[in-house]
């Protein structure tokens, strides 16, 4: 199955939702030289992030295979990077992939899939039933449970953003005799799904709220994302 990438404007009158403004930018084209596959999954995903990114809004949805980084835990690197001219810190999770319905900003990624290659993916925002989770140790299956901590307060000592940004195709883990993708993303850290720095804190929303560093969005969203907080929690409901 492969649904055309739309602008959610377009999608409106069936998601409930007012239609967003658009904010041309440049894409987020993979940073060149990066690290040979003899490099660690970590390394790689460093080396595929950009140092200077131009973002804007331009939410689409797309039926299609991504990594979904919002319930699991993000470590610090070493590495920063330039959102519209303010620096950040960037951070690498190791994420499930997953396929089905995402919401995706394209003026991060683009229409394609991969951001180079067979071997890497984006991460981005779904709602699926069910999909790996890590508890700290070690991670099970079951849906979603979504929450809000509040950034600083323990065990939260920051938040990460991980809509659009590259990942590396890593080794399946096995969780119950059964085998799921991986990936190894980075991002960046205290940003939001808006471009704009998440004030220490804020209230973060994530699949997570027990991860040291969750990957979520903060509130309030301001701009052409006003208002979407609900939208962005679960975007694709059960019906």
């Amino acid at each position: 199955m492969n649904l055309p990438a739309r602008r959610i404007s377009g999608a409106a009158a069936i998601l409930g939702l007012a239609a967003l403004a658009v904010v041309p930018a440049a894409q987020a084209a993979p940073a060149t030289g990066a690290a040979s596959t003899a490099a660690t999954p970590t390394a790689r995903a460093l080396a595929l992030l950009p140092t200077n990114i131009k973002a804007g809004i331009d939410i689409r949805i797309a039926y299609r295979r991504y990594a979904l980084c919002a319930a699991s835990n993000i470590t610090p690197s070493k590495k920063s990077v330039y959102i519209n001219k303010r620096k950040y810190q960037v951070g690498t999770g190791l994420c499930p992939i997953v396929t089905g319905m995402t919401v995706y900003n394209k003026s991060l990624q683009g229409t394609r899939t991969t951001p180079k290659g067979a071997s890497t993916i984006w991460s981005s925002f779904g709602s699926p039933s069910s999909l790996p989770q890590y508890n700290g140790t070690s991670w099970s299956v079951f849906a979603p449970q979504g929450g809000y901590a509040t950034e600083g307060v323990a065990p939260n000592q920051g938040m990460a953003n991980f809509w659009g940004f590259p990942c590396v195709v890593t080794t399946p883990i096995a969780i119950n005799g059964t085998s799921y993708p991986m990936a190894m993303c980075a991002g960046p850290l205290m940003e939001n799904i808006d471009n704009r720095p998440v004030a220490p804190g804020s209230s973060i929303y994530t699949d997570n709220p027990s991860a040291t560093i969750p990957v979520g969005f903060g509130k309030p969203l301001v701009g052409s994302l006003t208002g979407m907080e609900s939208f962005f929690a679960n975007p694709f409901p059960a019906s």
